[in-house]
């Protein structure tokens, strides 16, 4: 073991000890656990935390944005356990996150986990979800929820991702422009540059405005790994009357260009780890998005804390996605309603709080992929010859009602119910009258029964301890039902959904004045497991394992060193197997029966250290460790990928100059140069496993801002 990887163990063992009281220490680092009363919506009410039976994990704007690229979400979630981001620094297949393993097969776009913005779903009824639009520039917090969570949110809600704008407090009108540019190291002449600009303005007596527009503009350290990402969000906030208030949302993604420098062998990891596939670069694989997305929220305070709320949302898609193997052309409408009221019904003397819902949304996908002209070079140019053509629907349809019972002040019992009906539909539109291509027009039913049951007590007014049980489903997505492996339209008839059940014991808390803990340890029993196989990469398919197991230990703590230097600290432990689970291919049996799964290390350590002394008034120090141990990239071989650990360094100051907000800052990723893999590609066709990260990466930035 390195000598980094073993100080940040060492540091990190350190942080979990109970210390004693000295002094408070006030941070805007992320805390899983305040003294003050705090309460979250992520549980679909505004509940006190001290009452929810769930594993939950708030992140403040500067933990997500302060000095750092804001290229993705692996930034913001770094220090929250149970969590897993995997980096594939390639904009044409997003980031692979996961939570408690469940989303960590994805081939592409987020799978598994419920993702909102400002309580808009950024995933599909299907279960697939984009963050086209997100500017994490903008974004005020962000409640991460570990766990099951389909009582409430149904289809792919292994875990809960809620990201929340806000507009500034404003007298009238208040201007904000961030800049920051960098290069990398070992390739000088790539560099990158993002800039964005913030506006928002008070209407009327109570009302607000936001405008951001940015744009990121990249230039990766891999061949054929360049992105054009522009984005344009407004929000405006309204009082109506006294009693009901309404927020608009639009947001804009724009990406006219996310080339795909694909994943690579071992052989060619080590002679030139910032090469590309002949194939990629030739056929000019990547994409290229728009998609508008527009949402109105109404919602009204009731008596006692209680709240109704609905919201009406829609987006559109196109994309224009050149792989390897064919040329897909996708349109896609989606829209919808989410409707909630929260209601305090006493039961005799027990105070009792009943919220009730239902969820609307339909998904419509217009799919066509071309064949290429397979002439010599493997041109880039698609042939007019279709090799599918289809629509494609999936409606869900959700009703759910959730139960929190104060036993007594420190005793709260929450449960849960829904029911998701899921039906997916497809109108085959190539269709001859040869038996070669017969009509594979059809549909499925999916349809499940999710509950939840939790108990949070508290010995203390500092301290909750607390327990759930809870069942999750996840259904495949389109893209995952109609990739047959025998080419034919339609929908794989053979492919089901996912279950889950899911059991979490917690702890969270301060230990004194100068330390906050969190600890919880899981188990999610899950059968017909999707799992994604390669036969010709980037062409996946899928199929069901019988059961695997996930057990995990989560442990976060933040604690203050001294007066303005604080340290928090996350360590996940995390044992995913399958229970049961066989397959042949050829004539080979595989049978993986207790088999770690692949692409989720089975340790993951994150250190973050603040100092902000007051000596040197507005400056300000962070240094951040990462440490992965190695995992599984494939089913059956034994390959793994290696244990790795880097290190950010980020240092600025904060003040005021000339009447102006000033914010300058210098950020060095990766500061040690490590040459590590960050992400795989699970069970990848001709042992294409690997998408390696960059360098070091330096970059320059300022924040500035004016008010009036």
């Amino acid at each position: 073991m390195s000598r980094p990887v073993r100080w940040t163990i060492v540091a990190a063992a350190f942080c979990c000890r109970p210390l004693p009281a000295l002094h408070a220490q006030t941070s805007d680092t992320t805390k899983p656990y305040t003294l003050a009363p705090t309460t979250v919506s992520v549980t679909r009410a505004e509940i006190p935390l001290t009452q929810v039976p769930l594993a939950i994990h708030s992140i403040d704007r500067a933990q997500i944005s302060r000095a750092k690229p804001t290229w993705g979400l692996d930034e913001a979630l770094a220090n929250v356990p149970g969590v897993y981001v995997a980096n594939r620094y390639n904009f044409s297949q997003d980031q692979r996150i996961s939570i408690r393993g469940f989303g960590a097969r994805s081939a592409f776009a987020v799978r598994g986990i419920k993702i909102l913005v400002d309580g808009i779903p950024q995933t599909l009824p299907d279960g697939q979800g984009q963050l086209t639009n997100l500017e994490l520039g903008e974004v005020d917090h962000i409640e991460v929820l570990r766990g099951s969570a389909s009582a409430l949110y149904g289809n792919a809600a292994g875990g809960v991702i809620s990201i929340w704008t806000s507009p500034h407090e404003v007298t009238r009108i208040n201007e904000e422009a961030r800049l920051v540019a960098g290069r990398f190291d070992a390739r000088s002449g790539r560099s990158w540059n993002k800039w964005q600009t913030t506006t928002s303005a008070r209407l009327g007596g109570a009302g607000t405005a936001l405008l951001t527009v940015s744009r990121l503009d990249y230039d990766g350290e891999r061949d054929h790994s360049a992105a054009d990402n522009r984005v344009l969000n407004a929000r405006v906030r309204l009082p109506l009357g006294s009693a009901w208030s309404l927020a608009l949302v639009t947001d804009i993604g724009d990406n006219p260009r996310a080339d795909n420098p694909g994943s690579l062998t071992r052989a060619e990891l080590q002679a030139n780890r910032d090469t590309v596939p002949l194939l990629n670069r030739n056929r000019n694989a990547g994409k290229a998005v728009t998609q508008v997305q527009s949402g109105a929220t109404l919602r009204r305070p009731l008596a006692d804390g209680g709240e109704a709320a609905v919201t009406l949302f829609g987006l559109t898609r196109d994309l224009k996605n050149p792989i390897t193997t064919t040329y897909i052309d996708l349109g896609r409408v989606d829209y919808g309603v989410r409707a909630s009221i929260t209601y305090p019904l006493s039961l005799g003397t027990l105070a009792h709080r009943l919220t009730a819902g239902f969820d609307f949304q339909r998904q419509r996908d217009d799919r066509k992929n071309f064949n290429y002209l397979n002439t010599p070079g493997d041109s880039a140019t698609a042939d007019t010859s279709r090799s599918l053509d289809q629509l494609e629907h999936v409606t869900e349809i959700g009703p759910f009602l959730q139960s929190a019972l104060e036993l007594s002040p420190g005793r709260t019992i929450t449960a849960g119910l829904r029911y998701d009906w899921v039906r997916f539909a497809v109108h085959d539109r190539l269709v001859t009258t040869t038996p070669l291509n017969p009509d594979d027009s059809g549909d499925r039913l999916m349809h499940a029964l999710s509950g939840s049951l939790g108990i949070a007590v508290n010995p203390s007014r500092a301290v909750t301890v607390y327990g759930n049980v809870g069942s999750s489903f996840e259904t495949p997505t389109t893209t995952e039902l109609a990739n047959s492996q025998s080419g034919a339209g339609g929908f794989n008839p053979d492919l089901k959904p996912q279950q889950a059940w899911n059991y979490e014991l917690g702890l969270r808390g301060p230990a004194g004045e100068r330390l906050s803990y969190s600890v919880a340890v899981f188990q999610a029993d899950v059968r017909d497991a999707l799992v994604p196989y390669e036969l010709a990469a980037p062409r996946f398919y899928y199929r069901n394992a019988g059961s695997t197991r996930h057990r995990g230990v989560e442990l976060s703590t933040d604690f203050a060193l001294a007066t303005g230097v604080n340290l928090a600290a996350v360590w996940t432990y995390a044992d995913y197997r399958y229970r049961r689970y066989s397959f042949t291919t050829g004539t080979t049996l595989h049978t993986l029966d207790g088999r770690a799964l692949p692409g989720v290390p089975g340790h993951w350590v994150h250190l973050s250290l603040r100092a902000q002394p007051s000596a040197v008034r507005g400056a300000w120090l962070e240094v951040e460790q990462s440490y992965s141990s190695g995992y599984f990239v494939s089913d059956t071989l034994n390959t793994r990928a290696a244990p790795w650990s880097a290190t950010n360094v980020r240092v600025g100051w904060e003040g005021i100059a000339g009447g102006m907000r000033l914010a300058p800052f210098l950020g060095i990723n990766n500061a040690f140069n490590h040459l590590y893999v960050s992400s795989v590609v699970i069970n990848a066709a001709r042992d294409r496993f690997y998408e390696p990260a960059p360098g070091r990466n330096l970059y320059l930035g300022l924040s500035i801002g004016a008010g009036r």
